[in-house]
């Protein structure tokens, strides 16, 4: 980062805008800031400082950003930095304000005016806004954070000692930052996760060894005992563990076949026994239902004769079920009697009341064909109006066009009056411009075709109004064609008024008026039809009404004659019925319709004693069967005693219970301890697989770590080691300038111990003063002493920053204050150091009071104290 120009508003002491033009100072890299105490001058280093990270230059301690405000300022003024700058090859611009309480725009009073920060890219027009945005991208842009800024590029008032006196830890920060030696830190964190991870690796399994150790339980009786339960408690005896528990399984196991054989006995006496039971029970079952049957069939014996009396009296009840189906046709054959004698006499009725309305239906007809005739000439005359509709709407088109042609007569008159007076007065107008048109084709020595002079002393003059031939012509034209046009519209005229006539004349001889119109001849037209029309209907009405008259009384006299043909039919075959069920009563047993009527049962009867019938035949039959297969079955067997037997089955079943209570339990412990080896077996190949891992895994983090092993050795952690390794290198490049500085007084090397046994060693300072030939350390030194070892050591580390080609390029350094504890010669090698370090490339910037530098440095930024506030004055070497 090398500064290009500086602008501060309201900042501090500077009242107004102030530019601060870096570029002024030519190729001499090197320049003061000179002025009073209290002026101004680390105001410019803050503002640098503030415009990058929002802090000043000594950091939120010494100043904060809110006090940035200036007093000397106008209230309305607004207070802001900016910095523009390049950086690796590109030019960008930062303007930042702090937070601080201005006017309200509108009304009274005051109101916080926040902080802000944009930083542009200049070359390629990239915009970053936002405090915390812009923070972020010149913390990755320059490498370093506002700390780190300050220890390497912008060293503020009283802060070189921090640079010499700083601790391991400090360096480390700043060095992982610069030389990018995270990557160490990182394997370091990523070997002690991995080392933790494996401990907790060991841990998981040992406690699954202890867990599984836990769940073994051995008899009391056990040989086994004594040891496992001493091997269970400590993961050491894992393998000791493992065999005494085998032998525990094979023991258990033996055991566990024993049970197993002794409690399969048992089940196969509870087997024996329960069927021994279940056969006694079922020749008992038997033994009962064989008295049931016994009982059931001596019952239905005992029911024979009255199931016998109820068959005959099922019998007579069928035979008068079927007479009364006769009884039953014969009172149908009453009703269908009875019906067709009703039926003729209606038939009779409607016959005389046909035969009673025909004369009045033949005398309106006769009356309706009167007005038949009528009718027809009333059709006709519609039909023959009909054909005029056409001729009326022509008519009506023919009016229409006439009353056009009158209007367009007229105006044609009128134009060809117009036409005839415009012609009439063109041509006169003509006439009296016949001897001026003459005058105008008149030439010296020419004759004049009225008089034949060659001399034209006085030719007539041509008037305004002069009327030529072809004007006239052109009115005589208009003339003919208004009369033309006039002529054809007279004829057309004509024509439509002699077709209109006709019209008239055809329309009076059909006797429609001269005031009809369509619309009243269509409703004539519809009033002769609909009267035609009822005419019509009258007398078709009255020859149907004749007709159906006619046919219902032909019908009514047929349909008489057939029903009483019908009825005779009917009572014959009723009396022959009754004489059949006569002789059918006498054939079926009966005495008389007494005796008919007392033997006949509903249908619901008959069927309830059909069923009894066969129910019972059906029960007595399946109870002679029942009897006679359990008496062959139970033939040479005798009663059980059921009881006894069960009490023998609930002991064998108490001693099963036993046995199996006793097998369980050995198989319990059996599947547990075989479990528990498992698991015990699985979690020490695991330990063995990874044991070589871990100690791997361990050495290496114990290495990286710097863990010591017993030893004295320093404890270096793998980053301090590679960070000494670029501290060194500091160190090597601060004692070049450190030489020179001191004319080779002092040397600085790397502390090979820690201050303390509580901190990382590597990183601390020790100073070599060949006066004495002692090593001591840095703490130790002067003021003067300390500020050139400090400044040695600066510029050392940004010699090694710069070499190592990283994010990190040092193109600027500020200095405040630390010359005036120099003397004559240190400051002189002071100065002559930093000029060889500039070298036309690297910008420096100094603030002191020392005045040998004013007259020994060119380029200068003079700051004055006013009463309104600072300004500056910048003085060059190049400048005029």
């Amino acid at each position: 980062m090398k500064p290009i120009r500086l602008i501060l508003s309201a900042f501090g002491p500077y009242a107004q805008e102030t530019t601060v033009d870096f570029t002024s100072f030519g190729e001499m890299g090197i320049f003061l800031i000179a002025g009073d105490t209290g002026a101004g001058k680390t105001t410019i280093f803050d503002a640098i400082s503030f415009a990058l990270y929002g802090e000043a230059s000594g950091g939120r301690e010494r100043r904060g950003s809110k006090s940035f405000r200036s007093d000397y300022a106008d209230p309305r003024a607004e207070t802001y930095v900016e910095l523009t700058y390049t950086h690796r090859g590109e030019t960008w611009r930062i303007r930042r304000s702090p937070e601080y309480q201005r006017p309200k725009l509108h009304g009274d009073g005051w109101t916080r005016q926040a902080a802000t920060a944009v930083l542009w890219n200049l070359d390629t027009g990239d915009v970053t806004e936002g405090l915390q945005s812009v923070n972020d991208k010149v913390t990755g842009m320059l490498g370093l954070t506002q700390d780190q800024f300050t220890q390497t590029v912008m060293i503020a008032q009283g802060d070189f000692l921090k640079i010499l006196n700083a601790t391991s830890d400090a360096r480390k920060a700043l060095f992982q930052k610069l030389f990018h030696t995270s990557v160490y830190a990182d394997l370091q964190r990523k070997l002690q996760e991995m080392n933790a991870a494996c401990g907790r690796e060991k841990d998981d399994l040992d406690r699954r060894i202890l867990s599984a150790a836990r769940q073994i339980r051995p008899e009391e009786d056990s040989p086994e005992r004594e040891l496992l339960l001493q091997y269970r408690e400590d993961v050491k005896y894992a393998d000791l563990l493992t065999e005494s528990l085998e032998r525990l399984i094979a023991s258990e196991s033996q055991a566990g076949e024993k049970a197993r054989l002794e409690r399969e006995r048992a089940e196969e006496e509870e087997n024996r026994l329960i069927a021994a039971i279940e056969q006694g029970k079922a020749v008992n079952q038997d033994m009962a239902a064989r008295e049931k049957a016994e009982r059931d069939l001596q019952a239905l014996a005992d029911m024979q004769d009255r199931m016998e009396a109820a068959a005959q009296k099922l019998k007579l009840g069928r035979k008068a079920e079927m007479l009364s189906l006769q009884e039953a046709q014969i009172a149908g054959q009453k009703e269908a009697v009875d019906r067709q004698e009703k039926e003729c006499r209606a038939a009779e009725a409607a016959r005389t009341e046909a035969e009673g309305a025909l004369p009045a239906a033949l005398a309106k007809k006769e009356e309706a064909d009167r007005y038949a005739p009528a009718a027809l000439v009333l059709l006709q005359e519609a039909r023959v109006w009909s054909d005029c509709i056409p001729l009326i709407r022509e008519l009506k088109e023919k009016r229409e066009k006439l009353e056009k042609q009158k209007a367009r007569t007229a105006a044609l008159l009128q134009e060809s009056a117009q036409a005839d007076a415009a012609y009439t007065a063109a041509k006169d107008g003509y006439y009296r411009s016949q001897a001026g048109l003459l005058a105008l084709e008149l030439r010296d020595q020419q004759p004049c075709p009225v008089c034949g002079s060659l001399h034209h002393p006085c030719p007539a003059e041509l008037t305004d109004h002069a009327v030529t031939r072809e004007a006239m012509e052109q009115a005589d034209k208009k003339h003919r064609q208004a009369a033309d046009a006039l002529h054809r519209v007279e004829a057309e005229r004509t024509e439509l008024q002699a077709a209109a006539d006709a019209a008239e004349k055809r329309l009076r001889e059909t006797q429609i008026g001269e005031g009809e119109t369509e619309e009243s001849v269509q409703r004539r037209i519809r009033e002769k039809k609909e009267q035609a029309e009822k005419l019509q209907k009258a007398a078709a009405d009255a020859e149907q009404v004749l007709k159906r008259l006619q046919i219902r009384a032909a019908e009514n006299r047929a349909a008489e004659e057939k029903g009483r043909a019908h009825l005779q039919e009917l009572k014959r075959r009723e009396e022959e019925m009754r004489a059949a069920f006569q002789r059918d009563l006498a054939g079926a047993g009966f005495e008389d319709a007494r005796a008919y009527s007392l033997a006949r049962l509903t249908g619901p009867e008959m069927n309830r004693m059909e069923r009894e019938q066969r129910e019972y035949g059906e029960n007595r039959k399946s109870a002679e069967d029942r009897l006679a297969g359990l008496r062959d079955k139970l033939q040479g067997k005798e009663k059980a005693d059921v009881d006894a037997m069960e009490q023998v089955l609930l002991a064998s079943r108490q001693v099963k219970k036993a046995q199996g209570e006793a097998e369980a339990a050995v198989l319990q412990r059996l599947a547990l301890h075989r479990s528990a080896l498992q698991e015990i077996r699985d979690a020490r190949q695991a330990q063995k697989r990874r044991s070589a891992h871990w100690a791997v895994v361990r050495d290496l983090y114990t290495c990286c770590a710097g863990i010591p092993d017993g030893t004295d050795r320093v404890r270096l952690t793998f980053e301090a080691y590679v960070q000494q390794y670029y501290f060194k290198q500091v160190i090597s490049a601060a004692n070049k300038r450190l030489t020179v500085l001191t004319e080779g007084q002092f040397i600085l090397r790397c502390k090979e111990t820690a201050r303390d046994r509580m901190h990382q060693s590597g990183l601390d300072l020790d100073v070599l003063d060949r006066s004495t030939g002692q090593w001591r350390d840095v703490s130790t030194l002067s003021g003067g002493e300390s500020f050139l070892a400090s400044l040695a050591l600066a510029l050392g580390l940004s010699d090694v920053v710069q070499s190592q080609s990283g994010t990190v390029r040092m193109d600027a350094m500020f200095i405040d204050e630390g010359f005036g504890t120099l003397d004559e010669n240190a400051l002189r090698n002071a100065l002559r150091t930093l000029m060889q370090l500039a070298d036309g490339k690297r910008l420096i910037g100094v603030i002191s009071h020392v005045h040998d530098l004013e007259d020994r440095i060119e380029n200068q930024i003079v700051v004055t104290k006013g009463p309104r506030g600072a300004q500056l004055t910048i003085r060059g070497s190049d400048m005029a």
